[in-house]
């Protein structure tokens, strides 16, 4: 055999193997050139131009997603939209509040909420059909959770010192908290105090899992956006990790569920001793197959990676906000100690906390969990009010941190942190009742606005509050350097710093 066989024959294989990648991208390439060129919209774009502009746009867009937002806003707002690259087809931001409206109160059947939310996160394939076609775990959240939250806030609270004071030591000295991981780990535990109750929210295990279905989801759907509709389910169950951690969670979830279960059999629906928890709701609404382990395990794994991420990622923004500004603690404290010093962990005790609220929803306001909201997916071609022009399969945000630091919109110091600054407003004639964290309006845009406004604000809101007032109370606060931590964009995402660590002492008095 001649000397140069073996390298002709690795040669001849290695290029075998490098035609599967190669086709693979050229088909990204490709199907993504036929979807941005069927969904085109005559509207400006942000970032370069010219043959290549597209491309590291996105680049620029999922490093940078501030500054594009932002440099579209600036300008093309008076155009009423201006587009963003991104995989697929592009981005299209409203940026005037008649375009929002009209955005948000589209029929669902023309510009879909669902739609949108389903292909971003491919839900079919990373929560399962039953999800999409059937979200009946939103109405119990609204019926269950959010009506009775009076009830919930005390137990909520009560998790939160518990899981805080597990969680960060009371010392003297400084001790270094993981921002990001910490406050997963905290809110993650109070979060499941609602779905699951006690004892199965402080199983590490179990909380485990519910933080890893939320990363999995997310980069689940990240890989299978790439391949073909027919490839999708084959990529969620052996690619992906979002099976495996569902089968996981459905051994733990197990006992818990078949005793409700047979609780029930036993004694009826409102057997004494009930839990009050969102798990029990759930079982009670559930019907025919939607009442198997294996649907509930999904219906709580989803209500985890709903609650979980947002807030997490909300949280910590409040957190690096209070540590890196101590002129709001010493107003903040003598205004728990007020109100929770007289009636307790209550939801009218946290009502009447305005600075408490004012402050939370300031960091909302320019470091929530997005820079965009109000997703929308046409479903038919659609036009605004405006002329402008959508096709079919176009997505469509409202560009909501840009508007939010529009001095049009919140004054000179719009893009400048003001912690009162809505308790202020509210100290304006007739205001008294207005500019709560949780109201949303078209110049407030964190949870979206409308009929398909989040839900969980109602809960994600008391509970940042709830831990807030808690912290300050029994906690000092501070950063290494005083300085507040970059916020990382990712897209349309908003993350806080996740190296960045918080000390904490003992409240000094």
């Amino acid at each position: 055999m001649s000397s140069a066989t073996p390298w002709l024959f690795a040669i001849s294989h290695a290029s075998a193997w490098l035609v599967v990648p190669t086709l693979f991208v050229f088909y990204i390439w490709l199907k993504n050139f036929i979807i941005q060129w069927t969904t085109w919209v005559d509207v400006p774009a942000a970032g370069p131009k010219g043959i290549l502009g597209p491309y590291i746009g996105e680049v620029r867009l999922w490093f940078w997603g501030d500054r594009v937002l932002q440099e579209g806003y600036d300008q093309y707002r008076d155009a009423g939209f201006f587009k963003v690259p991104e995989t697929g087809p592009w981005r299209i931001f409203a940026t005037s509040r008649e375009l929002i409206d009209e955005l948000r109160k589209a029929p669902d059947d023309e510009l879909s909420f669902a739609a949108a939310t389903n292909e971003i996160l491919q839900q079919d394939f990373t929560m399962g059909k039953n999800i999409t076609r059937n979200p009946y775990h939103l109405t119990v959240m609204r019926f269950s959770l959010i009506r009775n939250l009076g009830a919930f806030v005390p137990r909520m609270a009560d998790e939160v010192q518990a899981a805080i004071s597990d969680r960060i030591p009371l010392q003297d000295d400084w001790v270094p908290i993981k921002g990001l991981k910490d406050m997963r780990d905290i809110i993650t535990r109070v979060i499941n105090r609602s779905l699951v109750g006690l004892p199965l929210c402080r199983d590490p295990e179990y909380l485990a899992l519910g933080a890893q279905y939320s990363i999995d989801v997310m980069l689940g759907a990240y890989i299978i956006k790439y391949f073909p509709e027919f490839l999708k389910p084959l990529v969620a169950r052996f690619v992906t990790n979002v099976e495996r951690t569902i089968g996981k969670t459905r051994g733990k979830l197990r006992p818990v569920i078949e005793e409700r279960l047979n609780m029930i059999k036993e004694k009826g629906r409102d057997y004494e001793g009930k839990p009050s928890d969102f798990l029990s709701h759930l079982i009670d609404e559930a019907e025919g197959e939607e009442r198997t382990i294996d649907n509930l395990t999904r219906r709580i794994l989803v209500m985890n990676f709903v609650s979980i991420y947002t807030t997490t990622m909300s949280f910590v923004q409040v957190l690096f906000y209070i540590a890196a500004m101590p002129e709001y603690v010493a107003p903040l404290r003598e205004e728990i100690e007020k109100h929770v010093g007289e009636e307790g962990w209550t939801r009218s005790s946290l009502t009447k906390c305005r600075k408490l609220d004012s402050f939370v929803k300031e960091c909302q306001r320019l470091r929530g969990a997005g820079t965009g909201s109000s997703a929308r997916m046409a479903m038919k071609d659609y036009t605004f009010s405006n002329g402008t022009f959508v096709p079919k399969g176009t997505f469509l945000f409202a560009a909501a941190v840009p508007r939010h630091k529009d001095p049009d919109v919140y004054g000179p110091d719009a893009a400048e942190f003001d912690g009162f600054r809505f308790s202020n407003m509210r100290e304006e004639a007739g205001a008294a009742t207005k500019h709560h964290a949780i109201t949303t309006s078209l110049d407030y845009l964190p949870f979206g606005h409308g009929r398909h406004a989040c839900p969980g604000r109602f809960f994600a809101v008391p509970l940042m509050k709830t831990m807030l007032a808690y912290i300050l109370l029994h906690y000092d606060v501070k950063l290494a350097d005083g300085k507040l931590p970059d916020a990382r964009y990712i897209g349309i995402s908003t993350l806080p710093d996740p190296y960045a660590k918080v000390y904490f002492r003992r409240r000094h008095r």
